[in-house]
């Protein structure tokens, strides 16, 4: 009797919550749909498909599987819940749909995989969750956003990018190369690229399907709404657009923080103090000027590792505070200098904005990172426009390394919602 009374109790307290939290992500959502930690104590956010640790966090429906997890520098354990929320293709919140509509099961659930960190100086409480569980799983396709939470869904944590992809016999064959354009052949890369309908009938391509392109992951340089040259019978062509064109960069920066035993090639300092550990990089110089050299890099991501006897990096990696430094004779009046990558998830926010030392006339920027190999790259944000330019300080070169992804999203007409029915990735070497 008192087992019985005990669930009743729990059902209680636990469906206005649920009400609460449809009601909340239905209406009254006020956060940006990025990546976000509103919490200075969570680090180390990551989101990818399970059993490839570097990879986009795309699902395929069904089966695929994401990995979701992150650090609490919080000496106590809490309760994280999370839910998820459906967007559009431009990341826009899809208003059109209820969450009942594309969740599967509660709307929210309970990160219950936590563990202590273990034998290192630096003590922190590592969380993670699996994607979907048997509690909560996404019916439809499309972007989404995982939304972590403590209490109720105003206090949110984490807000983090991922897709899942539906079954299509849509087909994109494409490539990544040279720019053609005589004013830009020496430093941009084109993407060209055919879509291919197959079997499936799309009666207007160029108002139901959105395509967006993406370089490394990154979503600052994003081309979204692109359209097609020509139409030719079941078959879409991107070739040789002039919309289709990025600056193709330099490669990476990188830094090896697996052991902090030893200096690797980047590193010229490691000290121990009463903060933790104190790396110190080498200065990072303009690169404008400078021939294009080839490097091994992972264009932007991190790769977490401990290789000091760890079984088990998620817990036994440690953090240390990572000391960038750019000199620069005088300050930029023109933007601002960012540090951009997976190291600083991929934003132009305070926590990745470098400041001047007039003393030491350069940028300068200290990251608290968990133990890896880590890349990155150094951007300005201009004042006038806000986009961020890899160019004023890493140079340009069409020769340059660079991972491109097509998404293609399909809205037929009476749909409620953008569908994700097509995913491929180029590289520039292929």
């Amino acid at each position: 009797m008192k087992t019985v009374i005990s669930i009743l109790k729990f059902v209680v307290v636990i469906v206005p919550l649920f009400c609460f939290t449809l009601k909340t992500l239905a209406g009254t959502t006020t956060f940006p749909n990025e990546n976000r930690v509103y919490r200075n104590s969570v680090k180390t956010v990551l989101l990818y498909k399970e059993g490839f640790e570097m990879s986009s966090p795309v699902m395929k429906l069904p089966g695929e599987r994401l990995i979701f997890s992150f650090d609490d520098i919080d000496s106590d354990a809490e309760q994280f819940r999370y839910t998820i929320l459906h967007c559009e293709a431009d990341w826009t919140t899809s208003s059109e749909l209820t969450p009942t509509e594309y969740i599967d099961g509660y709307p929210d659930d309970l990160i219950t995989d936590v563990s202590y960190s273990f034998n290192t100086t630096t003590h922190y409480i590592h969380y993670s969750t699996v994607l979907p569980t048997p509690n909560l799983r996404p019916k439809l396709s499309g972007n989404y956003m995982i939304i972590v939470f403590l209490d109720d869904p105003s206090n949110i944590v984490i807000t983090w990018r991922f897709m899942v992809l539906e079954n299509s016999p849509i087909t994109i064959i494409g490539n990544a190369r040279q720019a053609n354009n005589i004013t830009d052949r020496y430093t941009r890369q084109q993407v060209d690229f055919t879509i291919g309908f197959n079997s499936m009938t799309i009666n207007d391509p160029n108002r139901e399907l959105k395509v967006t392109i993406t370089q490394n992951d990154r979503q600052d340089n994003a081309l979204r709404g692109l359209k097609p040259r020509f139409v030719r019978g079941n078959s879409l062509d991107y070739t040789d657009m002039p919309q289709a064109i990025f600056n193709g960069g330099n490669e990476y920066r990188s830094f090896d923080t697996k052991s902090l035993l030893y200096q690797s090639e980047r590193i010229r300092k490691i000290d121990y103090d009463n903060n933790g550990y104190q790396v110190y990089l080498t200065d990072d110089l303009r690169r404008t000027t400078k021939n294009y050299v080839t490097d091994h890099e992972i264009n932007g991501r991190r790769l977490i590792k401990n290789e000091e006897h760890a079984q088990n990096s998620n817990i036994e990696a440690d953090y240390a505070w990572v000391h960038f430094y750019l000199p620069f004779e005088t300050p930029v009046t023109i933007g601002q200098i960012y540090i951009l990558g997976a190291l600083t998830d991929w934003q132009l926010s305070d926590s990745s904005r470098m400041s001047y030392n007039t003393e030491w006339k350069g940028y300068e920027k200290t990251l608290f990172l968990k133990q890896g190999y880590y890349n990155y790259i150094y951007v300005l944000k201009d004042n006038r426009t806000g986009r961020a330019d890899e160019s004023f300080i890493e140079g340009n070169h069409w020769e340059t390394e660079n991972e491109y992804t097509i998404w293609i999203y399909y809205h037929p007409t009476g749909s409620q919602y953008d569908h994700l029915i097509a995913v491929q990735d180029l590289n520039t070497n292929n």
